[in-house]
């Protein structure tokens, strides 16, 4: 019986707890019909997810895509996380609730992670509670789920300082391998950043707070553990390595790139009051200009905040978190801060990522966690009336004075509310030290009133909508909907030349709302009028092919197609959509404008019926150094149709009256197969992005791809009808599968293995 009760107690009782707050914030997704679509779900997640459980359920993997940017690869990118486990949610046939799913397993790792590393601090059921929910409903963790990569990688976190922490306790190999393991997950899923955080973290920690082993053992510890998360994720990075360098990002961004998305020093005023969040989509006048759209991690975590800087020299542990907390802000606060430039110069690969706000992973991991720390601490102290209980009381009175300055010059702002909040945590405070209530009953009110802030706060951090945004194609769709095979996509405006290397998804939306002044703008209008438009990359859903796109991590090839097109004008604008096999330009006008029948209208499509095809044949090639072959391929004399520009001399044999023709073309998953027949030796042209890693066989013969027209590929053929067929194996991909296998097989060794650790 006692069994029964210690297993509801502190299992089944704090997971009904946290699976009830998880359905009631995701209440519309599990039960009303609703999808996520916010940001980079719309446009990274949500396509290229489906993309990737498309190519599974016809038994492929998903290496390359092909209707973004003339073609890119897929699995390279990272972000994507095709090797990443979790992904195999999407061989679930039914795609959304595989995507739904995919998403809520997230939230469920992270609320469940930090309530098992809470309790193995030694905290109590109802602290380790407090600490779970701030992290389920934290602003931060909520606006990064939009950002879906990092949201995916950061929330195993905890689980890797948990396995650390118990291997430098114990000793014993298995924590060790489950670090690694949740380090390598972190890798996979696409997030960098969170890996190297995670390490830094986790050596930091083991410098400060692990008093049984010496500096050289545990530097010692931590190469080995990176080293073991590399290997297990070699199958994905080694082909990420081998694509940066085909990148304009192998050589580091400049610090402006670098520190776009900065944290403003006014944004610190959001970790104690935030904006008014409920409808800021519907907002007139709404602009996504941040990464994180909330840090507001609750009132009562600000308190506890306050509380720990005024004992912090009574605890090692709080100690650390609040020194990381401040890293975080240092860091996060990016351009606004003026030794920031200093590592971005300085320090190796700092110059690599960009958005310092990315930093405050560090700040909101240490809310979290000192909250947890914290309350049992400052309930003994109540309880006890020990000399820290004036301590707790000034820090909630400089909580109250700091919110209440807040609010008096931020009157939209729900102030009031907050005020209540710490109104009723200071009765409970008094009530709990005159021996009203038990401390039981203290911890659970106060479990009530994170979650009723948080979720009053936050609730709309993660917007959702009918999922019909997605199923139902729209007008557009149904018009253009299945070309991708043969022709490509253009849709926005063609405006006089730009000098921005850039376009920020804030300009275009400024752009899309001068065009429909009679429409408010608002961040809605904007993800609904991207949809409509069929703006990249949700038009991938419906088989369309684009010649531009979003993706994290750009090729040379793309770049410089983009930066010679924002520096031209509307005319050649025109020439060189039509030298990319552009056929359908989505302009800004209507041929019908929206109405009370029709909401959508009908957009107007210009079709350049002079487009280039996806593939052809020429007689003759010019050779031509590759730095000179764009501007000259988009000039109106030259002819793509009649010569083939390549940078390197390949010998031919001239044919008068030189005739070929492409009979059909497929794109099965990495590969396009082609049927030709010509009169004479030539040059077959793919319009697609030529990158290492293809490969392609004439008849069955292997032959070389050149690279032709600046960014596509061409095949010399002979005389005849034949069988062409391109594939695609990323670079470094067998290497890192090699690795990635042998890895595993040792971490599985030392994982069984029952001796201890020794260095």
């Amino acid at each position: 019986m006692k069994e029964n009760k210690f297993s509801f107690w502190n299992y089944l009782f704090p997971s009904f707890i946290l699976l009830s707050l998880l359905t009631l914030y995701f209440f519309p997704v599990l039960f009303e019909g609703k999808t996520f679509f916010f940001r980079d779900i719309r446009h990274f997640a949500y396509p290229m997810k489906f993309y990737i459980a498309q190519t599974w359920a016809q038994g492929e993997w998903p290496f390359w895509y092909p209707n973004l940017f003339q073609g890119l690869p897929l699995m390279p990118l990272m972000h994507p996380g095709v090797f990443y486990p979790p992904t195999l949610f999407f061989l679930i046939k039914d795609f959304f609730f595989a995507f739904h799913a995919y998403f809520l397993f997230h939230h469920i790792v992270l609320m469940g992670s930090v309530f098992a590393l809470c309790r193995f601090w030694g905290k109590s059921i109802g602290a380790s509670l407090c600490a779970s929910v701030t992290s389920l409903l934290g602003g931060y963790f909520l606006s990064l789920a939009s950002v879906y990569n990092q949201f995916q990688t950061a929330v195993w976190f905890p689980l890797i300082l948990m396995m650390w922490q118990k291997y430098l306790l114990k000793g014993q190999l298995k924590y060790f391998c489950g670090a690694g393991i949740f380090l390598a997950l972190v890798v996979l899923g696409g997030g960098p950043e969170n890996a190297i955080f995670s390490v830094l973290l986790i050596y930091a920690f083991s410098l400060c707070l692990a008093r049984e082993w010496g500096f050289i053992q545990k530097s010692l510890a931590v190469f080995g553990l990176v080293g073991m998360a590399l290997a297990l994720s070699a199958v994905q990075w080694i082909p990420t390595y081998f694509f940066l360098q085909e990148g304009p990002r192998s050589g580091g961004l400049d610090f402006a790139t670098s520190t776009q998305w900065s944290m403003t020093p006014g944004t610190l005023v959001d970790l104690v009051l935030p904006e008014n969040l409920n409808r800021f989509m519907e907002a007139d006048g709404g602009r996504m200009q941040y990464f994180i759209h909330s840090f507001y991690m609750g009132i009562v975590s600000v308190f506890i905040l306050f509380s720990s800087l005024l004992y912090w020299k009574e605890n090692k542990e709080i100690r650390f978190w609040l020194l990381v907390f401040l890293s975080g802000v240092f860091f996060a606060l990016g351009k606004y801060n003026p030794l920031y430039s200093f590592f971005h110069e300085w320090v190796p690969i700092f110059d690599l990522f960009r958005f310092p706000e990315k930093f405050f992973f560090l700040c909101a991991f240490s809310m979290v966690f000192l909250l947890g720390l914290s309350l049992d601490r400052m309930i003994d102290g109540i309880q006890n009336n020990n000399p820290e209980i004036k301590k707790i009381a000034l820090s909630l009175f400089i909580t109250a004075g700091v919110l209440s300055a807040i609010y008096g010059s931020n009157f939209s702002r729900e102030g009031w509310v907050s005020l209540m909040i710490l109104l009723l945590l200071a009765l409970s405070m008094v009530t709990l030290y005159l021996k009203k209530i038990s401390r039981g009953k203290f911890i659970y009110f106060l479990l009530l009133l994170i979650a009723m802030d948080l979720m009053g706060k936050n609730s709309m951090v993660a917007p959702m909508i009918d999922r019909e945004f997605y199923s139902e194609p729209p007008t557009l769709a149904k018009r253009l909907g299945g070309t991708a095979d043969s022709f490509r996509v253009y849709s926005g405006a063609l405006t006089e030349a730009k000098t921005p290397e850039n376009i920020t998804e804030q300009k275009e939306s400024n752009r899309i709302s001068s065009k429909h002044p009679k429409e408010f703008f608002n961040i809605l209008v904007f993800h609904l009028l991207a949809r409509d438009k069929l703006l990249p990359n949700v038009g991938t859903l419906y088989d369309m092919a684009y010649v531009n796109g979003k993706a994290t991590l750009p090729i040379k090839s793309t770049y410089n197609w983009k930066k010679i097109f924002l520096s031209s004008d509307s005319q050649k604008k025109k020439m060189i959509l039509k030298r990319s096999n552009v056929k359908y330009w989505v302009t800004e006008g209507f041929e019908q404008k929206p109405s009370e029948k029709n909401l959508e209208g009908k957009r107007k499509v210009e079709v350049f019926e002079d487009a280039l095809p996806r593939a052809f044949l020429v007689g003759e090639s010019i050779t031509m150094p590759e730095d000179q072959q764009m501007e000259f391929y988009f000039d109106e004399k030259f002819d793509p149709l009649q010569q083939v520009l390549l940078t390197e001399p390949v010998a031919i044999k001239k044919t008068e009256n030189f005739l070929g023709n492409v009979v059909d073309i497929q794109y099965p998953r990495n590969k396009v197969i082609l049927k030709t027949r010509q009169n004479g030796e030539g040059f077959l042209v793919l319009m697609d992005n030529f990158f290492p890693g293809w490969e392609v066989r004439v008849d069955g013969v292997q032959q070389n791809i050149y690279q032709a027209n600046s960014f596509y590929r061409a095949v010399k053929l002979g005389p005849g009808n034949h069988n062409v067929e391109f594939s695609y194996f990323p670079v470094g991909l067998k290497m890192g599968i090699y690795i990635s296998v042998i890895a595993f097989l040792f971490t599985l060794f030392l994982f069984f293995k029952p001796t201890r650790a020794s260095l």
